[in-house]
């Protein structure tokens, strides 16, 4: 996979979040089952029973499951293939998950890894590419990476080998048209349609979450509510992802003892910076919202990181 050096940009700061935690403990411990396998059968990882029980087979291939459109997308056919999937998800997941929240992550992870494997076995029912086996993360990263892309199009990076930042929409774009030659070309092993199907389902959920937010606001607040299509996303009636958001950002009360006239000013003056702050972070977030992540400034972008952290 394409390798990241590093990115001056909040997008690349975050902490890991929980349902990216899971991905990577369960793409690890997958891997290390397949490392177990390999060494009983003399082999190496990719090569084992195991891995040919989990890997996607072409749809009319009688060893083809239903079960394989999931257990695929954790094999890996060897460490560096496990580590730029999983160096890519840890990059771009967490900011992805801190806006989407875990829920809408973890369904758009599997159905980015779905369409995925749908891509590549459509491409080769029709004859574009030959038959064989798939495994491994790479379209749901894709999908990943293309929410990435809608929600920070402007993040620069750096690549290697090259001296100079590429903005994050541009470099995406790259990797689409790569993909396309190659899978056109036939020229290597790797499964290029499915990094495309990856890519357009990722696309097309973030665009449809966007238009069916947009649309499902109310009027009183203008934030995006929960309806019952989709109020099981979030426990919580009909807060909606922003709310959520809000919720995570501002500053939790502190009990306070009154004991004389002084104590009342100071009880008086925290409730005072409490609320000046929870404002702000409201403001913030409704800026997040209407204009996107790229229109803060770096000090909002770093009062939202800190209030993150808190």
């Amino acid at each position: 996979m394409h390798r990241f050096s590093k990115c001056k940009n909040y997008l690349l700061d975050m902490k890991i979040t929980p349902v990216i935690k899971v991905l990577l403990i369960i793409n690890l411990v997958f891997f290390a089952i397949e490392w177990i396998a390999g060494m009983m059968m003399h082999t190496s990882a990719g090569n084992d029973w195991f891995t040919a029980f989990n890997a996607l087979y072409p749809i009319d291939h009688p060893e083809f499951r239903p079960y394989q459109y999931i257990t695929y997308m954790f094999i890996h056919g060897g460490f560096w293939h496990l580590f730029f999937n999983m160096w890519q998800l840890m990059l771009f997941g967490p900011a992805i998950e801190q806006i989407y929240g875990p829920k809408r992550t973890a369904i758009f992870y599997i159905l980015c890894g779905i369409g995925s494997a749908a891509a590549n076995q459509i491409c080769s029912y029709f004859g574009i590419i030959p038959p064989a086996l798939v495994i491994g993360a790479s379209g749901a990263i894709y999908g990943i990476l293309a929410a990435a892309a809608l929600n920070f199009p402007n993040a620069k990076l750096f690549i290697i080998p090259f001296p100079f930042p590429i903005k994050l929409k541009w470099l995406v774009a790259c990797f689409a048209a790569y993909d396309l030659f190659e899978g056109l070309a036939l020229s290597d092993n790797v499964a290029h349609f499915a990094h495309l199907g990856g890519l357009f389902v990722g696309l097309a959920i973030i665009l449809f979450w966007k238009y069916w937010d947009e649309n499902h606001k109310t009027s009183s607040n203008g934030y995006w509510t929960s309806s019952n299509s989709y109020s099981s996303y979030d426990k919580g009636g009909d807060s909606s992802v922003m709310d959520k958001m809000k919720e995570k950002f501002k500053k939790k009360p502190k009990m306070t003892v009154v004991k004389n006239a002084g104590d009342h000013q100071a009880d008086y003056e925290y409730n005072e910076r409490k609320k000046a702050h929870n404002e702000e972070i409201d403001r913030i977030l409704d800026k997040v919202r209407t204009g996107g992540f790229e229109n803060l400034t770096e000090e909002e972008k770093r009062t939202l990181f800190d209030a993150s952290k808190r």
